[in-house]
């Protein structure tokens, strides 16, 4: 019985590194087979876990031309593609190659649609440097509030797996010593 005990003890303690070390592609934006109905100029492929630097996608268009991005940007497991300008209507694939924490490569692909209203020669709106700085202050807490939100997602999921194996290595504990201390007070 003890070795039983044991070997299941060891068999937990081996899985678990591994199945808390997988990631995987979590969410996109847009989503696969979305109709984006507004200008889009950044795309963000969220993992579950984290990704390794040198992650990246290319987005390819219905006539198979790849569409350049101008930064590609690796924050808390999120991989967001940037471009000069919003994308034109038309049909995307992304396909994308990340490297897990542990090592291991992951690949996909997903698709979207870009049907965005074309917009008309804009009228010209009088700039004000204080206008363009309170842009920039609203743009800058968007963006803190967006990362800091994933962030304790992540950090949340990961702390609710730790602990619910800690609470199973500990009952299997609890119940490995009862049963030894059973055992020797019927000898």
């Amino acid at each position: 019985m003890r070795t039983i005990l044991l070997s299941i003890l060891a068999a937990l303690f081996l899985a678990v590194p591994s199945a808390a070390a997988h990631t995987y592609l979590d969410t996109t934006n847009p989503e696969d087979g979305a109709v984006v109905t507004e200008p889009l100029q950044s795309i963000e492929l969220t993992y579950a876990g984290k990704i390794e630097v040198g992650s990246t996608f290319k987005v390819i268009s219905s006539n198979g031309e790849e569409i350049e991005t101008v930064s590609m940007d690796l924050v808390d497991g999120v991989l967001t593609g940037t471009f000069d300008s919003p994308l034109p209507n038309d049909d995307y694939t992304v396909e994308w190659n990340s490297i897990s924490a542990d090592g291991h490569p992951l690949t996909g692909s997903f698709s979207f649609t870009v049907d965005a209203p074309v917009a008309e020669e804009p009228v010209e709106e009088e700039v004000t440097e204080e206008n363009e700085e309170q842009v920039e202050v609203n743009e800058t807490a968007e963006n803190d509030a967006a990362k800091t939100t994933a962030a304790d997602e992540e950090e949340t999921s990961n702390n609710t797996l730790l602990y619910i194996v800690g609470a199973i290595l500990l009952l299997i504990v609890l119940v490995s010593i009862f049963t030894v201390a059973r055992r020797k007070n019927t000898k």
